[in-house]
């Protein structure tokens, strides 16, 4: 087939906006990740996941929705992403809308994806009443490979859908899949997060390499997540871009709801957010609610003050400014980066391998305890109700971020203040200088118990 590569376990997903393509890619992947809502335009930019069926594991790829030119300023670089999947895709499926019948735009799509007809596959979506049954023949007259009559929102007709586009998929491709899962447990997973318009979409495509989301001065213009995995130095990292975080007051439900919730969620699957600040601005209160919340869920994070050519004061300043308005993550890398030039892209990646590497150190019990016997030789614990506080031993819980369980006789007497002091001279004795570090403090009293 023309245009074709076996091997990449690629089905692709076009079509014009609103007929049901990103409700099609939920419903294959299994999981509400592509942005839906009955409004045309809304999935902008490329997304992918995993969908399994009958034990075959393909990417599916969900692209922008396709319109004239002269309705939408995003379509060219839309058409020009949707045209750069198209030949190495096992599978296309180009869905229409059932209900509304052919469409002057259906026929344009069907014209660009003649030259793969073999490997298109029609989903005339929607089909729910009898109209539009009535309304599936007229889309018979394309020369593609297969016309399939479903419900994405019920999930009628997807069974024999699937059944043909898995016989497109390489049977090496489940091991090979299998083996990419495997690979990513130990490669560092880094979510860009940001309020919108701070340069973090030209600086996940400065990341990446070529123009993966969609670039444009208008706020607001990145709706989806897009994992990427990047090669640099001989090391590999999975990018997570983001929608941009808007102030809750500012957020509407539907789209933005959905996008912040992304943005939540990417936070949760990384293990290190690299919190992009616009440097002309400063850090804004959005930036330290986010710093907050990447530090309350234990994540390393990594601070990158963009568009540092717009810097309003010296770097040096500016870093301290910076210290200053995020003195809570106080471990965290502070980088400065141009992403439209790609200025300051090594030091970030620099910051993040250090990031990396606190965050997976693991000390032995003896270590522990040792640098816990210095500290409260120098500092102990303030008594409790006039009785002195004991520590019985301490070990490593886990990594990903190092975790402290200290054992005391009264867990009460650890008051913030002494417990801050603890977890820096900890940092200094163990070496953990750039992730956040979690002390848990467990009691275990004999008296109480007598």
């Amino acid at each position: 087939m023309e245009g074709r590569k076996r091997g990449t376990g690629k089905v692709v997903i076009v079509g014009r906006p609103n007929v049901g393509k990103s409700t099609l890619f939920n419903k294959l992947v299994g999981k509400r990740k592509a942005v839906v809502e009955d409004k045309p335009g809304i999935t902008r930019d490329r997304i992918e996941d995993f969908a399994k069926w009958q034990d075959r594991i393909f990417r599916l790829v969900d692209t922008g929705g396709l319109m004239p030119n002269e309705e939408d300023i995003f379509m060219p670089k839309i058409r020009e992403q949707v045209e750069k999947e198209l030949p190495d895709a096992d599978a296309i499926l180009f869905v229409v809308d059932g209900r509304e019948g052919l469409t002057p735009l259906d026929e344009e799509i069907a014209k660009m994806l003649l030259p793969y007809k073999d490997k298109v596959y029609v989903v005339i979506n929607k089909v729910d009443n009898k109209k539009a049954e009535e309304n599936v023949y007229e889309f018979y007259k394309f020369p593609f490979k297969g016309y399939y009559p479903v419900s994405s929102i019920h999930g009628t007709g997807l069974a024999e859908l699937l059944e043909d586009i898995v016989k497109e998929i390489p049977t090496e491709e489940k091991e090979k899949e299998e083996k990419l899962k495997e690979e990513l447990k130990d490669i560092p997973k880094i979510a860009l997060i940001g309020r919108p318009n701070v340069g973090k979409s030209s600086l996940f495509n400065k990341i990446v390499g070529e123009e993966r989301t969609i670039v444009s001065p208008i706020a607001g213009t990145t709706v989806d997540a897009v994992d990427t995995l990047v090669e640099r130095n001989g090391k590999k990292y999975l990018f997570i871009d983001t929608a941009g975080v808007r102030r809750p007051s500012n957020v509407d439900y539907g789209t933005e709801f959905f996008a912040v919730n992304r943005t939540l969620n990417a936070i949760e699957r990384s293990d290190i957010a690299v919190l992009v600040i616009d440097g002309k601005e400063g850090v804004t209160h959005q930036d330290q609610r986010l710093a907050g919340l990447v530090s309350r869920r234990g994540k390393g994070l990594v601070i990158d003050v963009n568009k540092a050519d717009l810097l309003p004061v010296p770097p040096d300043e500016a870093e301290r400014q910076v210290r200053r308005r995020l003195f809570f993550v106080d471990y965290a890398p502070v980088v400065f980066t141009v992403a439209t030039t790609g200025e300051g892209i090594d030091n970030l990646f620099s910051a993040i391998d250090l990031v990396w590497e606190d965050y997976n150190k693991q000390h032995k019990t003896s270590y522990v305890n040792n640098c816990i016997r210095k500290i409260i030789r120098d500092n102990p614990p303030p008594s409790y109700r006039g009785k002195p506080t004991k520590v019985y031993y301490a070990f490593q819980k886990k990594t990903r971020p190092p975790t402290i369980v200290v054992i005391t006789n009264r867990a009460e007497a650890w008051k913030e203040h002494y417990k801050k002091f603890f977890i820096r001279k900890l940092r200094e004795c163990l070496n953990i200088h750039y992730a956040p570090l979690v002390l848990e403090i467990e009691e275990h009293n004999e008296e109480k118990k007598k």
